[in-house]
């Protein structure tokens, strides 16, 4: 009983002194490090800075009827402005040769149907306000 008492009391006290052997070793006097400071740029990514979902309460457009309003009739304006835009477009280039073909003429008629559809939208529109 004694002696198995002494074998563990030996043996922890065997333990603790490879313990304070080995992290003396790590705090030597003996290590020299020598460090100097380096200054990189930084360039810092946030991949979830911008929502990826529609949050109608920080929207004012969704719960104001006067803003909604202003804004589809600057879409309905902007929308016209631009398909007169494209039509002066295609009409400048295709009759620069003076001769129209059949995939121009087409492509005019398009540009014809949207400015027609463009400009109805907005008369609808001012109409209804």
């Amino acid at each position: 009983m004694k002696f198995k008492r002494f074998a563990i009391l030996a043996f922890s006290f065997l333990m603790l002194a490879g313990t304070v052997a080995f992290s003396a070793s790590d705090a030597s006097a003996q290590t020299r490090r020598v460090s100097s400071v380096i200054y990189r740029p930084v360039y810092i990514r946030r991949p979830f800075i911008y929502r990826r979902y529609y949050d109608p309460f920080y929207d004012p457009y969704s719960y104001d009827p006067y803003l909604r309003a202003q804004r589809d009739r600057y879409y309905a304006q902007q929308r016209v402005s631009r398909e007169r835009r494209d039509m002066a477009e295609h009409r400048e280039k295709y009759y620069a040769d003076g001769f129209i073909d059949e995939k121009e003429r087409r492509q005019m008629i398009s540009d014809q149907e949207q400015l027609a559809r463009a400009v109805r939208d907005l008369r609808q529109y001012n109409s209804r306000y």
